[in-house]
């Protein structure tokens, strides 16, 4: 008989939560939690559903990514983003439990301009790289069994959540809108299905602290724009593929300061899963096959 490992899964409506339940996973148990019965801000509500469900991990899927209302709405950010899940890590650690927390590309300056490692010190230009920070950090610091992913630009097919940066620019094209991205934001596009079969991976090994959990190469959003646009052609998605017209970030006006390379090296995940991170454009097909 398979002894199988119980994890719960918090922000269960989720596109990550979603991309873990398609996982062939026999020796795991997933229990999906949503907002409503398991908001990681409300420490009395965690401690019961921990207590009543004694799961042997803890996957927290649960963030607060609107990272523009980040630097308006910045107690409640703050809140989501650094003091509950490390309030969570604390809860966990007293049981046990092993959490599973997730970091952002949003922690560096992008002044490096190669492949951040984990080694490399954290330099946040906002306030939601600030508390993504702070969140991990006290992640960590809570239980030296806990594992923190950091991750960039998620993306994948969800059948009722369409805000991801491809959905975006699908809705564009096919409304005849202009489209426009920029040259100067550079990151690593990150497949949801490989970020979760990553942490199941981690999970089922008993590594821990902080990984960089991003597909294989950097690109631009522009680049990534219209490679969107001509894998929906071949995938018989689009007619042709729309002109998009290359700007820098300062022509949106925003109101945060963005950083403009945060690829990330993951190279120490890929030495941890024993193979490749693999690539972001073979998570594109795969989802622009689920969309049609």
């Amino acid at each position: 008989m398979i002894n199988r490992m119980k994890i719960l899964v918090t922000g269960g409506d989720g596109l990550l939560a979603y991309a873990l339940r398609q996982l062939p996973a026999p020796d795991c148990h997933l229990h999906f939690l949503p907002r409503r019965e398991f908001d990681i801000s409300n420490q009395d509500q965690a401690r019961k559903q921990l207590d009543a469900l004694k799961p042997d991990a803890v996957i927290n899927t649960a963030a607060y990514n609107l990272v523009d209302r980040c630097e308006q709405e910045r107690d409640l950010s703050w809140s989501i983003n650094a003091t509950a899940p490390g309030a969570l890590a604390a809860l966990c650690a007293e049981r046990n439990i092993r959490l599973v927390h997730y970091g952002t590309d949003y922690v560096f300056d992008g002044k490096k301009k190669s492949p951040y490692s984990e080694t490399d010190a954290p330099n946040p230009l906002n306030h939601y790289g600030a508390g993504k920070l702070a969140g991990e950090q006290a992640v960590l610091a809570a239980s030296p069994r806990h594992l923190v992913l950091r991750t960039s630009w998620v993306f994948g097919w969800h059948p009722t959540q369409t805000k991801t940066f491809v959905h975006t620019i699908l809705k564009a094209a096919r409304e005849g809108k202009p489209l426009k991205a920029t040259t100067d934001q550079i990151s690593a596009p990150t497949c949801a299905s490989d970020l979760a079969q990553w942490t199941l991976e981690l999970l089922r090994g008993q590594p821990s602290g902080l990984f960089h959990a991003v597909n294989d190469e950097g690109v631009s959003r522009f680049d990534w724009a219209r490679i969107i646009l001509d894998e929906a052609v071949r995938a018989g998605l689009l007619p042709a593929a729309p002109p998009v017209e290359p700007v820098l970030s300062s022509f949106f006006s925003s109101t945060m300061r963005r950083p403009d390379y945060t690829v990330l090296d993951n190279a120490k995940l890929a030495k941890q899963t024993g193979h490749p991170a693999g690539s972001w454009r073979a998570g594109l097909r795969k989802m622009l096959a689920q969309m049609k």
